[in-house]
């Protein structure tokens, strides 16, 4: 993935990229974009995530709800995030799954080799500390930095670290849609619940505008036309959530974060 940032408006969902993904997550944008004036039609997917979010030609794009309250803030909007369903009921939150390759209590694991892929994740990093509830952003054995969840499940799999926590989303996907790639994986725990990824809109978006994003989100998921492209991406609802709803939802996680 380059990390060039388009000059031109533009929008990007970029943070659940798999390839099977793409066409569905293309079709839900598509809906929803055409009820706004001048967005763009269509997704760009050739962008780093971290390198749209201030950027000042981002239209619409998709963050992680701890750089979000970290160090973004307020200069991005919060549009909202979308409900799940990732075992029979649909919800805006979720607890990521801290995985091993053997079962065992979680505390087993409190000095064995981390498998994160970065330490500004909230899902891969930030959860796996307060499930382990160390009270600080330090972890006591080793830590193996992977640079995206399937590649911490690949790193645990493939005994180069002995626990991972990884994106529920993503892992509910890679369950469905490659099985296979789990083999020989368990499930020992799970992180605080927290909320799912956050939609974002330029700081200088009008209310009016935010609202039509909304709207024209909540109409993508009404839209029974797009049936099989939510159930794709196991979207099963729109939560319209705003900036205060994630810093009261992460206050507490606050103690594990890494700078000032």
């Amino acid at each position: 993935m380059t990390t060039t940032v388009a000059a031109a408006p533009f929008s990007a969902m970029g943070m659940y990229p798999a390839q099977p993904l793409r066409a569905a997550w293309d079709r839900l944008y598509a809906a929803a974009a055409a009820e706004i004036a001048d967005a763009p039609a269509a997704l760009c997917w050739d962008l780093d995530p971290a390198d749209t979010w201030l950027d000042p030609g981002l239209v619409l794009g998709m963050t992680c709800g701890w750089p979000l309250i970290t160090t973004l803030q307020h200069r991005p909007r919060v549009v909202g995030t979308f409900a799940y369903d990732l075992g029979g009921a649909a919800s805006p939150a979720y607890r990521s799954v801290i995985i091993a390759r053997v079962e065992a209590p979680l505390e087993d694991f409190n000095e064995r080799t981390v498998a994160a892929n970065s330490s500004g994740s909230l899902s891969g990093w930030i959860s796996l500390l307060a499930a382990f509830d160390r009270g600080g952003a330090t972890w006591p054995g080793a830590v193996t930095w992977t640079g995206s969840h399937l590649a911490s499940i690949d790193a645990v799999r493939g005994g180069l670290a002995d626990i991972a926590s990884v994106d529920a989303v993503t892992w509910a996907h890679r369950q469905r849609d490659a099985p296979q790639t789990l083999e020989g994986l368990v499930v020992v725990g799970r992180g605080p619940l927290v909320p799912c990824l956050p939609m974002v809109i330029g700081g200088a978006t009008s209310d009016e505008q935010l609202e039509a994003w909304r709207t024209a989100f909540r109409g993508a998921i009404e839209d029974p036309s797009l049936a099989d492209a939510r159930g794709t991406l196991l979207i099963a609802g729109f939560a319209p959530l705003d900036f205060a709803d994630y810093e009261i939802a992460l206050a507490d996680l606050l103690v594990y974060r890494t700078t000032p």
